[in-house]
């Protein structure tokens, strides 16, 4: 039986993440006051033997990716606590206290706000210092305790988040009661300021610099700036706001596996402090070797550049102030094969859909086919399910989207694509049809671009090496279009591409589908003569 796959819940009309706190962790879980993403902000929630938080959204592709983001966070956060939580020294807490307290002050230093705000916020602080935001309660330990939990519970968050540290619970409380008097005289800082008196603050030299007890890496590292977070952080932007990308799996997997081999080779996780000779050390390692082509050296440099562009940003500018470590870096040379050596040829391509008709696997079966009247790309036809094809005006079309969190290369690949009538001949919509009847929601193999193409070398044995067993599928719809008379505009819109007109963002309703279809159909058969 396949495991069941978390999703979100609904609550009445609202959507929910509740997830069972896995049971290594659930002791060191159990308690602890953690914040999740949620949408484009953070909300704290208390861990019991669930997880459990609003997803605040009543829609359920919102909630899904509000749902994944989230879940993303908590898996996180039992990787961290399958290891030794941190604990907080008296100094330590006192330090992150300081430096929260230091931040606040120094963010409003250009704007405080009006005086009398100040004196709400000052007001609003002392009594949850003693224990008297609930005027109802009699005070005492516990309602100060949670007073002060609900005063600057969420501030520990930020402050803990930042320095990406999961401290345990008595640490965690040590820190609250810190922070709230380290944030004393914020109110009348900022209230001062607010009435034009800028006097020097002489309390922020007061806190002393907050300094790990884990041991320092070989390097001096510590500072919190590890690739690994650097992607987390990202995946975490990329999946905040309302109509957000969130990042594919895939490609995160991709960035995890560059930052895991480029920081074996200069034996440091460290992301704030790469060189030049780093970056040209590992390039000659690469090429020395002799195990990767000049062109997938290429592309992974390029990938740690995009990487350290990310920490270029997300220390707002503070970090390789002089430029890119990789941008200086001479890039390995490789002879390019051209565009007719990487098309597939007519022999091959007969080749491929003769084999494919023997296959009973559905990806072997009917990418190759569905890319050959498309000039698709694999990874636009792998994700598609029963409910993209669609019928119209006696004709059947696919909607390649999206939808679902897919993603594709840029926004003119969103299209509708009509089905070929070789395709209807082949049995391609039984296929569909059959699997959506079966209750089935994917027709093809999520990786389907590595299976196809290996089955095209192994298999089909098209072995020509500048072949390219996939891509070269685009290649050779675009010269069987020229070659058929179909027009500039449909190959365009079929194949995904654009030409930069700005008529290419008009239009592109159901209108234009059967004169689409029409256009698709000057495409002939590959195999005449069966």
């Amino acid at each position: 039986m396949r495991p069941v796959m978390p999703q979100p819940v609904r609550v009445g009309s609202t959507y929910y993440l509740r997830i069972h706190v896995p049971s290594d962790v659930a002791e060191k879980a159990r308690g602890m006051r953690v914040s999740v993403p949620v949408g484009d902000s953070y909300k704290e929630i208390k861990l019991k033997s669930h997880a459990k938080v609003s997803l605040q959204t009543k829609q359920w592709a919102e909630a899904r990716r509000r749902f994944s983001a989230a879940l993303e966070a908590l898996d996180g956060l039992w990787d961290v606590l399958r290891n030794e939580l941190t604990q907080l020294t008296h100094k330590q807490a006192v330090a992150l206290a300081g430096e929260a307290r230091n931040t606040f002050i120094d963010l409003l230093d250009e704007e405080p706000g009006s005086a009398s705000l100040w004196e709400d916020v000052a007001e609003a602080d002392l009594a949850a210092r003693q224990g008297r935001l609930n005027a109802l309660a009699i005070p005492n330990d516990t309602t100060l305790a949670i007073d002060l939990e609900r005063r600057f519970g969420g501030l520990a968050n930020a402050v803990l988040r930042r320095r990406g540290l999961v401290v345990d619970a008595g640490s965690r409380a040590r820190l609250v009661t810190q922070l709230s008097q380290a944030m004393q005289d914020v109110p009348s800082v900022n209230r001062r300021k607010a009435l034009g008196d800028y006097t020097e603050d002489g309390k922020a030299k007061a806190f002393p610099s907050f300094e790990s007890s884990k041991p320092e890496p070989p390097d001096g590292g510590g500072c919190g700036w590890t690739f690994k977070g650097v992607i987390a952080d990202e995946v975490e932007a990329r999946a905040a706001g309302r109509e957000a990308k969130p990042m594919p799996k895939a490609t995160r997997a991709k960035f995890e596996r560059l930052a895991k081999e480029f920081s074996k080779h200069r034996q440091s996780d460290r992301a704030d402090n790469v060189t030049a000779k780093e970056v040209d050390s590992w390039k000659r390692s690469m090429l020395s070797s002799g195990e990767l082509s000049n062109n997938t050296i290429r592309q992974r440099l390029q990938n740690l550049s995009a990487l350290l562009e990310w920490v270029r940003k997300q220390s707002l500018g503070e970090l390789y102030t002089t430029g890119n470590p990789v941008a200086v870096v001479p890039i390995p040379e490789a002879a390019a094969a051209s565009s007719e050596d990487r098309t597939l040829r007519m022999s091959e391509a007969r080749a491929i859909l003769r084999a494919a008709r023997e296959e009973a696997k559905p990806t072997l079966r009917w990418v190759p086919w569905m890319c050959a009247f498309s000039g698709a790309r694999i990874n636009e036809v792998a994700p598609l399910e029963p409910d993209d094809f669609f019928r119209y005006e006696g004709a059947w079309y696919y909607n390649i989207s999206t939808m679902g969190g897919r993603s594709l290369k840029n926004v003119h690949s969103i299209r509708t694509v009509p089905v070929h009538p070789q395709l209807e001949a082949e049995g391609l919509i039984q296929f569909v049809q059959q699997v959506k009847a079966e209750g089935g929601r994917k027709l093809f193999l999520a990786r389907s671009q590595n299976t196809v193409a290996t089955w095209v070398r192994e298999e089909v044995g098209l072995t020509r090496k500048e072949l390219a067993p996939s891509h070269g599928w685009r290649h050779l719809f675009e010269d069987m279009a020229m070659r058929s008379g179909m027009s500039d505009s449909a190959k365009t819109y079929i194949t995904g591409r654009s030409l930069g007109k700005s008529a290419e963002r008009y239009g592109k309703s159901e209108v234009m589908l059967p004169g689409l279809a029409r256009e698709l159909t000057k495409i002939p058969s590959y195999l005449p003569d069966e």
